[in-house]
C-alpha cells in the first residue's frame, strides 16, 4: 500500500469527517477508515506525530512530491520485488522517521 504522509499543519478534511470512524489498531497508532465503504484512509502514529498517512489511493490527481522510500522493506511480501534507488527501510523495528518538506 503507497502512502502520503502529510504534515498536520497542512491537512485539513473539509467535508465528511462525521463519516470517518476511527480505531486504535494499537497503542501508538490510529487508523481511520470510511464509515459507509469501508476503505481505509488514514493513520496516525506517534512514530511520525507532527502528520498523517493518507492512502495514495484516496487522493485525486498529481501530488507535489515524488516517493521517498520504501518503509517496512523487511516486512513486505516476498514476492514483492522493486529496482529502484529508494532507500529501503527496515520492518517494525527498523524505521526511522522521513523528514517532510
Amino acid at each position: 500500500m503507497t502512502w502520503v504522509g502529510v504534515p498536520n499543519s497542512q491537512l485539513r478534511i473539509l467535508e465528511g469527517d462525521h463519516a470517518l470512524r476511527r480505531y486504535a489498531s494499537s497503542a501508538p497508532a490510529r487508523r481511520s477508515f470510511c464509515g459507509q465503504c469501508g476503505s481505509m484512509l488514514f493513520f496516525e502514529s506517534e512514530r511520525w506525530p507532527a502528520e498523517t498517512h493518507i492512502v495514495r489511493a484516496a487522493i485525486q490527481g498529481d501530488i507535489d512530491q515524488a516517493p521517498a522510500a520504501h518503509v517496512y522493506w523487511d516486512d513486505r511480501a516476498t514476492w514483492m520485488l522493486l529496482h529502484d534507488d529508494l532507500p529501503k527501510l527496515g520492518g517494525v523495528t527498523g524505521v526511522e522517521p522521513l523528514a517532510v518538506g
